[in-house]
C-alpha cells in the first residue's frame, strides 16, 4: 500500500498516527502464520468493532471483494480469501476508450430527465433547461437548478465515473454514471458548476477526450466562474444550486430552417417527456420546469415555455362503472399492487395520446418510482400488444416492493421483469391469496369488450388536408391524431405578407398557401414573431379555410365563402386595430 492509503486508513480506524496494512492470502496464513485464534492467545488484539465500520469504504478502496480485517500493535490485517486454483489476485483498471459508447442509448430527452433527477435529489424546486444557439444554429445545452449545490469533494465526487453510494430511499438517482453517460451521449464536454452557499463557487469540467486517455477532470477556477453561475441562479430566485453546461455538442448542424424544425421538434418533445416523466411531481407542485432558448450571441433568451403535467391516467370520467380495479399479486411475503384502469373510449387528448402518438401505442405497465415514470406502456411479456387492448393501463407504484424482481437499464428507459413477477401478476386478483374475485384475465378481457362496443357506436370524422410550416407542431400533432388526413391532397402553409390593409387573408391554390396579413402581425403575436407564431389564430384559420384546397378547382361558391370572410375579418382585424390603438392612446 501506498503511503496515502496508509494515512488514509489510519485516519479512518481512529488511529493517532499512520499504521501500516497488510494484504495476505487465507492460503498463505494457513502455510505460514497463525489464525486468528492463536494470535489472541497470544496477547494480539482483533479491535474488530472499531475496524469494522470502514470494512466496506476499505473493500471499495483495495477492490478486494470479499475479506476479513484484523489488526494487532498498530498493523491491520486484511485476510482475503483465495481459491486454491488463483496463483495470485490482480486489479485490472478498465480501458479509457469504454467511455467512447458510454450514452449512446440516450435519447436527447432520456438524458436531460437525467440530468433533472440529478437536480431533484439536491432538493430543487426549479430548474431551467435551456437550448444554446449560434448563429441560428444549435451548439449547447444548459440546466440550471436551485438545489442545495455542491462542496468542492461533492463536485469531485459528481465527475466520478461509476461512482456508487449510498442512495436514500427516495432519491432518482440510481446506478452512479447518469450525469457522465447522459452527457456524452450528446456532447463531447461537460461542465459543473456549483455554488453550496453564498459566495463558494466551485466548477469542473470534463472533456470526452481527456476521460478516454487518463480520466482526468479539469478544476475550474471560482472567480471565472463566479459571475455567469450567479447570473443562471438569478434567474431561478436562488443563491444556491448547480448548472450542468454541454458543449462541443453533436446536435444536428442545419440550415436556419432545419435548425427551426429540429429545435422546435426537440422543444416539443423534451416538454411532453418531462411534463410525462414528472407529472405527479409538477402536478403537486414539488417541481416547477421551464424551457427556453438563448442566442451566445445576441446573449438574448425567448420567453420560457413551462413543462405542464401530463397525467396518463387524468381522464376527467371513468369508461366503466367500478373501475379502476386494485389487484394483488402475490410473491412470497410480498403483496404488490396493480391499479388497474380502463381507459375511456372516446379520450383523444394529450393524457392518452402520449407524445402526439396513438394510445394504443402506450396500453399496459406503468411503472413509477418515487412519483418518478420509469415506464409508460408496455407489457413485459405478460401479453402482447394489441389492438384491442388499447385502453389498458396498469400503475405500478410500489417499487420499493417490486424492485427485487425488476432489472432496470441506466437509461431509466427499460424495465424487465423476473419470471416470478410475470407469474404473480398473472395470478393476480381483487382478493389477496383468495379464490373468487376479478382477476387479472377478468380485467384484460372487460377491457377489449368495452373497446369492441365503443367501435360499434363510434362515427367517422371527414379527413382534412394536412397543415404544416407556419402551423406550430403541437397543434399538427394533435390534428393528425385526431383527424383522417387526406392523402389525394398536397399540404399547406402558412404564411405573412403584406397586403392593403382592409384585407386579412389570402388563400392561393396552386402554391397551397394560406397568407395572412403582415400589417397586423405584431398586434396579433404581441411582438414575438417566429415561423410557428400566432398558433391560435392559424389554427382557426386553418380550419376554416382547409376545405378550399380539395378537388380540382374552385367553383362560385368557394369564391363566394372566401370574399365574406375577406370582407368580415378585414373589417374584424381594422378594428381590433384601432382598439389597442385608442387604449396605447387614450
Amino acid at each position: 500500500m501506498d503511503a496515502h492509503t496508509r494515512a488514509g486508513g489510519a485516519h479512518e480506524l481512529g488511529e493517532p498516527s499512520p499504521i501500516r496494512i497488510h494484504i495476505v492470502s487465507s492460503r498463505s496464513l494457513k502455510a505460514n502464520g497463525p489464525r486468528r485464534g492463536e494470535a489472541r492467545r497470544r496477547g494480539v488484539s482483533g479491535r474488530r468493532a472499531e475496524g469494522r465500520r470502514e470494512l466496506r469504504r476499505t473493500r471499495a478502496r483495495c477492490s478486494l471483494g470479499r475479506f476479513d480485517l484484523w489488526s494487532s500493535h498498530g498493523v491491520v490485517v486484511i485476510e482475503v480469501p483465495v481459491h486454491d486454483d488463483v496463483l495470485e489476485r490482480k486489479i485490472l483498471e478498465p480501458d479509457p476508450g469504454l467511455i467512447k459508447s458510454l450514452g449512446l442509448h440516450h435519447t436527447l430527452r432520456s438524458a436531460v430527465a437525467d440530468l433533472v433527477d440529478n437536480s431533484i435529489d439536491a432538493g430543487a424546486g426549479r430548474v431551467l433547461i435551456r437550448f444554446e444557439i449560434e448563429d441560428d444554429v444549435p451548439v449547447g445545452l444548459t440546466v440550471v437548478d436551485n438545489g442545495r449545490g455542491m462542496n468542492g469533494v461533492q463536485a469531485d465526487e459528481a465527475m466520478r465515473l461509476g461512482r456508487q453510494r449510498r442512495y436514500a430511499t427516495n432519491a432518482q438517482g440510481h446506478f452512479g454514471i447518469g450525469l457522465k453517460a447522459a452527457s456524452f451521449g450528446h456532447a463531447d464536454t461537460l461542465t459543473v458548476c456549483t455554488s453550496p452557499r453564498r459566495g463558494e463557487y466551485h466548477g469542473r469540467r470534463l472533456r470526452k477526450v481527456d476521460v478516454q486517455r487518463d480520466y482526468s477532470c479539469e478544476v475550474l477556477d471560482p472567480a471565472m466562474i463566479s459571475g455567469e453561475l450567479a447570473d443562471h441562479l438569478a434567474l431561478l430566485g436562488a443563491a444556491t444550486g448547480t448548472s450542468v453546461r454541454w458543449s462541443d455538442t453533436r446536435f444536428p448542424r442545419a440550415t436556419v430552417i432545419g435548425k427551426s424544425d429540429w429545435l422546435d421538434e426537440s422543444k416539443t418533445q423534451l416538454r411532453m417527456h418531462l411534463g410525462l416523466v414528472y407529472h405527479r411531481l409538477l402536478t403537486s407542485g414539488r417541481i416547477r420546469m421551464d424551457i427556453e432558448v438563448h442566442d451566445l450571441g445576441l446573449r438574448e433568451s425567448g420567453p420560457p415555455e413551462a413543462v405542464m403535467p401530463i397525467d396518463p391516467f387524468g381522464f376527467p370520467v371513468a369508461a366503466v362503472s367500478g373501475y379502476p380495479k386494485t389487484l394483488f399479486a402475490t410473491l412470497g411475503k410480498v403483496r404488490l399492487r396493480l391499479e388497474c384502469h380502463i381507459v375511456p373510449p372516446k379520450a383523444s387528448g394529450p393524457e392518452f395520446r402520449l407524445y402526439g402518438r396513438d394510445g394504443s401505442e402506450y396500453q399496459g405497465f406503468f411503472i413509477y418510482r418515487n412519483d418518478r415514470l420509469l415506464q409508460s406502456g408496455g407489457w413485459n411479456s405478460i401479453l402482447t400488444s394489441d389492438g384491442d387492448r388499447a385502453l389498458a393501463r396498469v400503475v405500478l407504484d410500489d417499487f420499493e416492493s417490486l424492485q427485487n424482481f425488476v432489472r432496470m437499464n441506466p437509461e431509466k428507459s427499460g424495465i424487465s421483469f423476473t419470471h416470478e413477477l410475470e407469474a404473480a401478476i398473472i395470478g393476480a386478483t381483487t382478493i389477496s391469496g383468495r379464490n373468487g374475485g376479478i382477476s387479472f384475465k377478468d380485467y384484460i378481457e372487460r377491457a377489449e369488450s368495452v373497446l369492441v362496443e365503443s367501435r360499434r357506436r363510434v362515427r367517422k370524422r371527414s379527413p382534412v388536408v394536412e397543415p404544416t410550416k407556419g402551423l406550430h407542431e403541437d397543434v399538427r400533432r394533435v390534428i393528425r391524431a385526431e383527424v383522417p388526413i387526406r392523402r389525394d391532397e398536397d399540404p399547406v402553409e402558412i404564411r405573412w405578407r403584406r397586403m392593403p390593409s382592409d384585407k386579412f387573408l389570402e388563400l392561393e391554390r396552386e402554391a397551397r398557401v394560406i397568407y395572412l396579413n403582415q400589417r397586423y402581425r405584431a398586434m396579433l403575436t404581441g411582438g414575438r414573431t417566429g415561423l410557428s407564431d400566432a398558433p391560435l389564430l392559424k389554427t382557426l384559420v386553418y380550419l376554416l379555410t382547409q376545405n378550399h384546397f380539395t378537388g380540382q378547382y374552385w367553383g362560385s361558391k368557394h369564391r363566394d365563402l372566401l370574399d365574406m370572410w375577406d370582407v368580415i375579418l378585414g373589417a374584424a382585424v381594422r378594428t381590433e386595430y384601432a382598439y389597442r390603438n385608442d387604449e396605447a392612446n387614450p
